[in-house]
């Protein structure tokens, strides 16, 4: 087997090389050393600084444009403010809608009586005054005798419930001491109306 022989590299071999490379290539290099405080604002390329180049806390409020201010934290509530003067009085409202009619009042008012006796101590008599029909109690009130018997009020109302209509006015008295021989009496008075 035959060997082809290679010739060794040299340093001449390398450099000239090189030097016909760099020839053709027209590559050239230049070393400048650029002085400090040199580079300024003009020099910038726009958005050639962003946000990773730029140290903390070094933006002033200044730097930033109109709505462009970060929000900061919230500070303390401050203290309450004085009251306001009171404002001037506001204009009359409008009338309001007229309401309904209510029930027409009473028209017929009559006084209705009823008169009962005492005739022993101790023991309640009661007199009771009645309406007629389609009347109704608006009111009552009781009315004794007042001789040497001295009366006393047990009680002067209507007998109607709670709830209820009244039609009549109830009075009940007594005596403390032994009847004498003057009379004794007592009796209901009844305001009665008719709607």
């Amino acid at each position: 087997m035959l060997f082809e022989r290679r010739p060794k590299l040299s340093y001449a071999n390398v450099t000239a090389t090189l030097a016909v490379f760099l020839s053709l290539g027209g590559v050239s290099y230049a070393a400048v050393e650029i002085p400090r405080n040199s580079v300024g604002t003009p020099q910038l390329r726009d958005g050639a600084v962003d946000s990773a180049k730029i140290k903390d806390g070094a933006l002033q409020y200044e730097d930033f444009g109109f709505g462009e201010t970060p929000a900061g934290l919230e500070g303390p509530r401050g203290p309450k403010g004085v009251r306001g003067a009171r404002g001037p009085k506001g204009a009359k409202g409008a009338t309001g809608a007229a309401g309904a009619a209510g029930a027409p009042g009473a028209t017929d008012v009559r006084v209705r009586t009823a008169t009962s006796a005492i005739t022993a101590q101790n023991i309640p008599a009661t007199a009771v005054a009645q309406c007629q029909t389609g009347e109704r109690a608006v009111g009552g009130g009781v009315t004794v005798s007042n001789g040497l018997n001295i009366v006393r009020v047990v009680s002067s109302a209507p007998t109607a419930g709670a709830g209820e209509v009244p039609v009549d006015w109830a009075a009940t008295a007594e005596i403390d001491a032994p009847l004498t021989g003057e009379y004794a009496f007592v009796k209901a008075t009844a305001v009665c109306a008719k709607p």
